[in-house]
């Protein structure tokens, strides 16, 4: 199966990098092999991170899968809205991982998803490296035209041993790191939540006074009254 432009040749099982006007290339965030880790933009490295395959589930429909991580670009938590990330995720037959492949007439790629009928994007149309990859809906701009370039025949870098081994490490101390702050958010939120009944206790109490206040008030404005009326009374009466 493939599609001809007057750049490339899509084919299946060669590798491919996807690239901006400007010539930087969408990637794995970090090398992270594991589901979950975000497309983004940057300066092309001959990396394998950095170079995609395109697995047919249709006609003129992809899978986008990584060449370092096997995992196949999605839509975060299938969403379908403008601005939804993308993010790598095991390859699966869901449609959140399905593109359609539009060729324009200038040599230019687009990529369409079959879930949510958007293209593929750059957050706020930035270029620069570390841009996220979105989806929005059509708007024909640069930030939705993509260049493929076949690079199967040419070396890849690999991370070595001690790099994988230091990304291990800062994942771990980045997991570490997220569960002691949501720790600490849960404890302060059940913290609060304790307080909650003293306050209305203590509101409670400080009305209580005010009511006996007011009672009093009354009870001593009207007898006057009363006494007011009683002399009267007595005065008519003599």
């Amino acid at each position: 199966m493939k599609k001809k432009t007057s750049e490339t040749v899509i084919l299946e099982g060669r590798f491919y990098t996807i690239a901006s006007p400007n010539g930087r290339v969408l990637e794995v965030a970090n090398y992270n092999p594991d589901p979950g880790a975000a497309i983004q933009l940057w300066d092309y490295a001959g990396a394998e991170w950095q170079q995609w395959a395109f697995v047919p589930v249709g006609v003129d429909t992809y899978r986008i899968c990584n060449r370092f991580t096997g995992n196949a670009i999605d839509l975060c938590l299938n969403g379908t809205v403008d601005g939804t990330w993308l993010h790598q995720w095991t390859p699966n037959t869901g449609r959140s991982q399905q593109w359609k492949v539009e060729f324009t007439d200038d040599g230019f790629v687009r990529f369409r998803s079959v879930l949510a009928d958007k293209y593929l994007d750059l957050y706020q149309a930035f270029s620069g490296n570390g841009a996220r990859a979105q989806i929005w809906s059509d708007n024909e701009g640069s930030n939705q035209r993509w260049v493929l370039k076949d690079v199967t025949g040419k070396n890849a870098i690999r991370p070595s041993a001690a790099q994988m081994e230091k990304k291990l490490k800062e994942q771990v101390e980045e997991a570490a790191a997220e569960a002691k702050k949501a720790a600490k958010k849960a404890a302060k939120t059940t913290k609060t939540a304790a307080k909650k009944p003293a306050v209305r206790k203590t509101a409670a109490k400080a009305a209580a006074p005010k009511k006996a206040a007011a009672k009093k008030t009354a009870a001593g404005d009207a007898a006057p009254k009363k006494t007011t009326r009683a002399k009267k009374t007595a005065a008519d009466e003599q």
